[in-house]
């Protein structure tokens, strides 16, 4: 959203609720893109790659627990790290979040708790009867997608 002045923008705040916005001259523009490409620049590795860090949600484990058990064929090693992921990604509700900071998602939640079961966690667990309280708050089985 640009303002009455040529040499000014103003940008509307990326979480709305809060109120805030923000306006910036073409200098200020012009520094903060250059800090970004330094930055950039100082963790470019020789060979002309960055390596960051990728979060990854619960459900690429989930389903992976979930395919080896399909196939037939399960590493009990993997399904182990597999497993420890999800379990590291269960949230203080019980439920399991799609993208970082995010609220449980019904989705996520049910093959989360679907995998360690197939794991052999018992459902009797408290993390399990915390994980099933959440799935059922969250409308159970008939809110789960379906593809």
């Amino acid at each position: 959203m640009a303002t009455n002045s040529p040499n000014l923008i103003s940008l509307p705040s990326a979480r709305p609720e809060t109120g805030i916005s923000y306006t910036a001259n073409d200098s200020q523009i012009a520094s903060a893109i250059s800090q970004a490409q330094e930055n950039l620049l100082r963790q470019q590795k020789p060979d002309g790659h960055w390596c960051g860090e990728l979060f990854v949600d619960s459900t690429l484990c989930s389903d992976y627990v979930l395919y080896l058990h399909w196939l037939g064929e399960v590493d009990r090693d993997l399904q182990e790290r597999c497993t420890q992921h999800i379990l590291q990604r269960q949230l203080p509700d019980g439920g399991w979040n799609i993208y970082f900071g995010g609220p449980s998602e019904i989705n996520a939640s049910v093959k989360a708790y679907f995998a360690l079961k197939l794991a052999g966690y018992s459902a009797d667990l408290p993390f399990m009867r915390e994980a099933r309280a959440n799935i059922l708050r969250l409308g159970g089985v008939p809110r789960v997608n379906t593809f």
